[in-house]
């Protein structure tokens, strides 16, 4: 037990340095903020236009034991979420209070996505992205690249040093997981759903033409006329989805599959209008964070927020 406990630990806790996951932090908070982020005015015409939830989500329930719904959704109610959330997200970007203001901003998240889906307006893009959110503000995600950090170092008059920690990993290897399971539960789906049917063209021209007249996209109705094509592209989907997991035992072939991920999403924008942008992304921050060893170039300046007194100096743990 004590071995498989080891094994555990040494997986998702190795010691690493901070700067990857704070790269993570970066990229994903300036995403949900200035890209991902809720439109206002969607949600507000959501809680005013309706007098009820069509199927109030687990969140919004639990809200709904505290705050009435003509307090919190209402057009005021709803502007103040925004705002503050938006606050927190600055704060997140920036690394001031980082840790609370990741977990508000993640919350903030989970709440919006939440309340669009209590209208009965339900998609699978925002679950696993909102699940990265809230990863990080259980680990060291301002221990670097961050206005916290310069502060520490100026109130303990000490120079600029690359932090390490044992939390710096986990967030990226979980979000590594839900992906591969997300991948593999849509493979499954479509394999019992429809069996090897699913890969015989048809049925991918079938979605294709229909997504691709309805959106007005001219490619997606030449590529829905190509069954040669459709046939390939069914089969790497699936052998794309199923196999996604292999990534988890193979590191070194692990950037391969997120490759794979942001051209597979970034193809189905293109061809059927699909906007998966937040796993484009989590695929994205995967490829450039995952490793330690493949540290960005531009990541390796733990000093690059300090006084200008500061100096290069050994690894440290963050405090």
């Amino acid at each position: 037990m004590s071995r498989w406990l080891e094994r555990w630990n040494a997986y998702w806790f190795p010691r690493t340095t901070t700067l990857n996951l704070a790269g993570a932090r970066i990229a994903a908070v300036a995403a949900q903020l200035f890209w991902f982020g809720p439109p206002l005015e969607y949600h507000i015409n959501l809680a005013t236009k309706n007098s009820h939830f069509t199927d109030a989500q687990p969140l919004i329930r639990l809200i709904n034991l505290f705050v009435p719904r003509d307090v919190l959704f209402t057009r005021d109610g709803i502007t103040v979420v925004y705002w503050v959330v938006t606050v927190a997200g600055v704060l997140a970007l920036v690394g001031l209070w980082t840790r609370p203001a990741l977990f508000l901003f993640a919350l903030g998240d989970w709440f919006f996505v939440s309340h669009a889906y209590s209208y009965a307006d339900v998609h699978h893009r925002e679950a696993v992205f909102a699940f990265f959110l809230m990863a990080l503000p259980f680990a060291h995600s301002g221990a670097s690249l961050s206005i916290d950090a310069l502060l520490r170092r100026r109130r303990q008059g000490r120079p600029a040093e690359a932090e390490t920690s044992e939390l710096a990993m986990w967030p990226l290897k979980f979000a590594h997981l839900l992906l591969c399971m997300t991948y593999f539960s849509t493979g499954v789906t479509k394999l019992l759903a429809g069996g090897l049917a699913w890969m015989n063209g048809y049925t991918l021209q079938n979605y294709i033409l229909s997504d691709a007249i309805t959106r007005d996209i001219p490619l997606g109705v030449w590529v829905a006329q190509q069954h040669t094509l459709c046939i390939l592209l069914s089969v790497g989907t699936i052998l794309f989805e199923l196999f996604f997991f292999v990534s988890l035992f193979l590191p070194r072939a692990a950037p391969l599959f997120f490759l794979g991920g942001i051209f597979f999403h970034t193809g189905l924008y293109f061809v059927a209008g699909h906007p998966f942008w937040q796993f484009i992304m989590l695929n994205a921050i995967l490829l450039l964070f995952l490793d330690p060893q493949r540290t960005p170039r531009w990541l390796r300046r733990p000093d690059s927020l300090s006084p200008r007194w500061a100096a290069p100096g050994a690894a440290r743990q963050p405090t």
